[in-house]
């Protein structure tokens, strides 16, 4: 049966919570909170690779896919303050991508219950959105982890990834009041609530294993210089159109790629090894259709894979790998600048960052 986006993918209203928030035990009354002001940097995450791609498809609101990220250090700076008057969440006039931020926010004090007037800014990376690497996902779990730790982060980590994933959505464009709620498997709010460069999401939006990188390996990402710039909605209906392609690839490959990741990579990497992790990643997206799944995302991905697999055949990076359904491609190396080159030579721009280890981080919290 085809996916539909208007019955599968209906818009909801900004701030309403879609699946509960469970706590065990449930609060008798919302907490007060600890500080009046919160800011805190909170890092970016790639999606190296989904466990299993056929259940990427909606279930009951749920994606069960799984993932698995790399934590990175292209921050977003958050700053939560109570304020005493006006609606009851406000964005400075400077805040990016606003209506995630208080949809995010307004998420949050509905759960939580509680009353306090917000102020939220935000400043995000220099990254246009649609890239792959979880701008919108980031913007919500940023924001929803300083209400958080403004009430003295009465929602446990796991707790709020599981209700992040649960409960996130994407702009529309000319719609303020609305969301669509795009799928979501926990990655951008683990990479910043669970300590870890490395991160393997269970099913059910669960963080399952975490391990950190050295100091000395570095990020770099090739990403089309004029990327797709999508319309929330326009993007899904591309992705919906693929469902089937990955329905086969996950039903066909999942068990392989379970058995390697906990038999032969994670136990590797432990080591400090990234080689076998590398080499599931590459078999992943460019020997099992990953790649040809996700070429919606770009009119040249097939062919820019072609023109930058040899960074890990030749071995100028230990990994590499495409970030969600792309664009962008991801190299994990020690000497970045022949992967900036090669993919500069495959006609894209390249960032370069650092694998982040250690969740967010608070800065100058104002206590009450």
């Amino acid at each position: 049966m085809s996916t539909s986006i208007d019955s599968d993918f209906p818009p909801f209203p900004l701030g309403a919570p879609r699946s509960p928030l469970a706590l065990d035990p449930m609060p008798s009354k919302p907490p007060q909170p600890v500080a009046d002001q919160i800011r805190l940097d909170y890092p970016s995450r790639i999606n190296a690779m989904a466990l299993d791609s056929s259940k990427i498809v909606p279930s009951q609101g749920a994606y069960l896919a799984g993932e698995l990220l790399f934590a990175c250090d292209l921050m977003r700076r958050v700053e939560v303050e109570i304020v005493g008057d006006g609606p009851a969440i406000q964005t400075t006039p400077d805040c990016d991508h606003p209506v995630l931020a208080r949809h995010a926010a307004l998420l949050m004090r509905t759960a939580l219950g509680t009353h306090e007037r917000l102020r939220v800014r935000v400043s995000a990376p220099d990254l246009p959105a649609h890239l792959g690497l979880g701008s919108s996902s980031g913007q919500i779990a940023a924001v929803a982890a300083a209400v958080n730790e403004l009430y003295g982060r009465p929602v446990p980590a796991r707790r709020l990834v599981k209700f992040l994933a649960l409960n996130h959505g994407e702009e529309i464009d000319h719609q303020d009041g609305h969301l669509l709620p795009v799928q979501c498997l926990g990655g951008s709010a683990t990479a910043g609530l669970i300590p870890g460069a490395v991160q393997v999401i269970a099913g059910a939006q669960v963080p399952l294993l975490q391990a950190a990188l050295p100091e000395e390996m570095h990020i770099v990402l090739g990403m089309p210089h004029d990327p797709v710039i999508w319309d929330a909605r326009d993007s899904l209906a591309a992705e919906a159109h693929h469902f089937d392609a990955f329905t086969t690839t996950g039903r066909t490959y999942g068990p392989e790629i379970a058995y390697r990741l906990l038999h032969d990579a994670w136990p590797a990497l432990t080591d400090g090894d990234l080689r076998p992790l590398g080499s599931l990643l590459f078999d992943y997206r460019f020997r099992m259709g990953s790649l040809a799944n996700c070429a919606f995302s770009h009119p040249d991905l097939l062919a820019t894979g072609e023109k930058v697999e040899h960074i890990f055949t030749e071995h100028l990076a230990e990994v590499l790998t495409l970030s969600s359904v792309g664009p962008t491609f991801a190299a994990l190396t020690r000497v970045p600048e022949p992967c900036e080159q090669a993919f500069a030579d495959a006609g894209l721009r390249t960032v370069r960052c650092r694998p982040w280890n250690s969740g967010y981080t608070l800065h100058g919290q104002e206590e009450r």
